[in-house]
């Protein structure tokens, strides 16, 4: 089975091809004059490399998640030091290069193709993850969310994390953050104890609490805006249930669909701390048949967790207004460290394929409209069997446990509308061939277009989590619509990047 949706999450850092006349061309000249090494003009160490199109390393150094409006390159730098970021940082500015740093590759937002011919500045030798004396643990700009569940979990402890393996922890964090144990401890932003960190000139900086600590707010919800984050440090919790969770996969018929939604909008407005829905729309590549899939993963007992499955079970009595008719209900438990591999039937890990073109809109709701989703399961119905290349398109919800996350202090850090994020809805065309690029398109945001109509979200106005941001949504919508949060926040951008050399994804500026 194959289905291809997004893997949460953005870059690491983006430069501004707009402010920056000269492309990376001028650096591709600097490497084909280059003496062994490169040592004169732009020094690095012996395990760094910089990777040009005509490399056999380009394909995999130069790879991303999505084809749909990427940024383009000319050149891969891959630093191994701190030094290598340093320098290369010196070099790239002061001959006004188009760059943007990699952490995972998941970035997938519009402004991203603002950056052509440009320079990848690779992180994945920045993958170390170590868990300190004090139970926080420390991960490089590269490490991706994987390592991070396994070395947690080794270690007895637990911190909200990304639900894919394959994410760049660093690029997701700096946007908010959004998983399963958000309920109980926030979302991973608000683990954040201290960063390390490149600016535009290669000054090297840490911001905390107690040390830079206006840039330490920025950092936990806009940190793409300011520079390339070298190593996170985070608070950890401990396990609870030995780090085991329970998870649950079902499919229903589709004229379930109604009994299954208005049994979600029951569960909202109390949902468990510990409890975690993804409802899916899917087009099983067997059959082309359409699929409702739900999970549920539940940081507890098999027990407490079946309560909620049961109400997700098969109704035949003639007075259910929704009735349920249940097709598949697989139970397990399932390590902490193994969830991203091993729920939802293992359909999160297929979703790390690379390649694909996955063009995404979202919007976030209060709950889940009955009739409104009915008539986005038709329609996606509808829209595969008009465009087959477009099969592996999907549509799904998330709805975690808001706890944490809401008993934050809006103040605290830069994530804004924590109060307004309830339900995250997403739909998602997907494909390799154009040809179904501008019917995916239409089809995606005119759904995301209803969803933020008040009458169907809930919300007087418009909330997208900024890390599933489609690009086009009003700046307020990402980081807030309190006036003195952008304001905060575009005075922080003009301090620490006064040249823009950070903004080629949801610029604060």
């Amino acid at each position: 089975m194959f289905l291809y949706f997004l893997p949460l999450f953005p870059l690491l850092a983006a430069a501004n091809p707009i402010w920056h006349a000269k492309s990376s061309r001028a650096l591709v000249q600097a490497l084909e004059k280059r003496d062994a090494g490169f040592n004169v003009s732009f020094p690095i160490s012996s395990q760094a490399s910089l990777i040009t199109p005509e490399s056999e390393d380009w394909a995999s150094a130069s790879l991303r998640w999505s084809t749909w409006s990427a940024p383009q390159f000319d050149v891969v730098f891959a630093p191994a030091t701190e030094q290598d970021v340093v320098t290369g940082l010196e070099y790239l500015t002061s001959i006004n290069a188009s760059f943007l740093a990699k952490g995972g590759g998941h970035g997938n937002s519009l402004t991203l193709a603002s950056v052509q011919n440009g320079v990848m500045i690779n992180m994945e030798q920045f993958d170390h993850v170590v868990v300190n004396p004090d139970q926080t643990i420390t991960f490089g700009g590269g490490a991706r969310f994987g390592a991070l569940y396994e070395t947690a979990y080794d270690a007895g402890r637990e911190l909200t994390l990304g639900s894919c393996a394959c994410v760049g922890a660093t690029g997701a964090t700096l946007g908010g953050g959004h998983g399963r144990l958000q309920g109980k401890h926030g979302l991973a932003v608000d683990a954040v104890v201290k960063v390390r960190m490149a600016l535009w000139n290669g000054t090297v900086v840490e911001a905390s609490a107690s040390e830079n600590a206006d840039l330490f707010w920025g950092m936990r919800g806009a940190g793409h805006n300011f520079g390339i984050v070298l190593e996170t440090t985070v608070k950890t919790w401990p396990q609870e249930n030995k780090g085991m969770h329970y998870n649950a996969d079902m499919t229903f018929t589709t004229d379930s669909l109604e009994g299954v939604v208005t049994t979600i909008n029951d569960l909202i407005p109390s949902l468990d701390a510990s409890l975690a829905l993804d409802l899916f729309f899917y087009t099983d590549p067997s059959t082309a048949e359409p699929v409702i899939f739900l999970n549920i993963v539940y940081g507890g007992s098999k027990e407490k967790g079946q309560a909620f499955t049961k109400r997700f079970a098969s109704t035949t009595k003639p007075h259910v207004k929704t009735p349920i008719t249940r097709l598949v209900l697989n139970e397990t438990e399932v390590s902490w460290k193994d969830l991203p591999y091993e729920s939802a039937n293992g359909l999160i890990n297929v979703a790390c394929i690379d390649g694909f073109a996955q063009n995404i809109y979202t919007a976030s709701t209060a709950y889940m409209d009955v009739g409104l989703t009915r008539k986005v399961f038709d329609d996606y119905v509808a829209f595969v069997k008009n465009n087959p290349l477009a099969s592996n398109s999907i549509v799904f919800y998330e709805i975690f446990g808001q706890q944490a996350v809401v008993n934050q202090r809006d103040e605290e850090s830069s994530v804004g509308n924590r109060k307004y994020a309830k339900v995250l809805n997403l739909i998602e065309a997907v494909y390799s061939d154009d040809s179904v690029a501008a019917a995916g398109d239409a089809w995606a945001r005119r759904w995301r277009d209803e969803w933020v109509k008040p009458k169907y979200s809930g919300y007087k106005r418009e909330y997208v989590y900024q890390n599933y941001a489609h690009g086009d949504e009003p700046l307020e919508a990402l980081y807030g619509y309190e006036p003195w949060r952008l304001t905060r926040l575009r005075k922080l951008k003009n301090q620490l990047d006064p040249h823009g050399f950070f903004s080629a994804y949801h610029s604060v500026s």
